[in-house]
């Protein structure tokens, strides 16, 4: 099996197929592969020079004192599932349609599936405490 290292370096970059265009996010327009200057309130500059709000909107220049907190983050935009509502009566059908895939970056991503990831975690804390009360007895919480 070729390791990760071992591909060239046009492949290397997982989060998009080799061969397609550079995808931006579907959310805030954020595009692939640049590293882009952000503000703590969600503001980012473009590589054109335009500054963008959180949710891709134009936004005003910063002045110099907001200007002082921005940090550069490099934009990584792959494809998500988004999980959909799926009625009972056609749960069959309809389970192709329920898994909608997006062009997200990280940070959206992980701002439109808070709900998902909070759900999960919990999830998997509670199975770990289960396991330890089964092999080791109660905890002292």
């Amino acid at each position: 099996m070729a390791r990760l290292i071992d591909r060239p370096a046009e492949h290397q970059d997982r989060s998009i197929s080799p061969g397609t265009a550079a995808p931006q996010c579907e959310h805030c327009g954020r595009p692939h592969g640049h590293t882009l200057r952000c503000l703590p309130d969600g503001r980012w500059l473009s590589p054109d020079g335009i500054w963008f709000s959180d949710e891709g909107d134009p936004a005003p220049w910063p002045d110099v004192v907001e200007y002082a907190g921005v940090r550069t983050s490099r934009s990584i935009v792959g494809q998500y599932r988004r999980a959909a509502a799926i009625e009972r009566s056609a749960e069959k059908a309809m389970a192709e349609k329920a898994m909608e895939r997006r062009w997200l970056c990280r940070r959206c991503h992980m701002v439109t599936a808070r709900d998902e990831h909070r759900r999960v975690t919990r999830t998997r804390s509670l199975m770990r405490l289960a396991l330890g009360d089964l092999f080791e007895g109660t905890y002292t919480i």
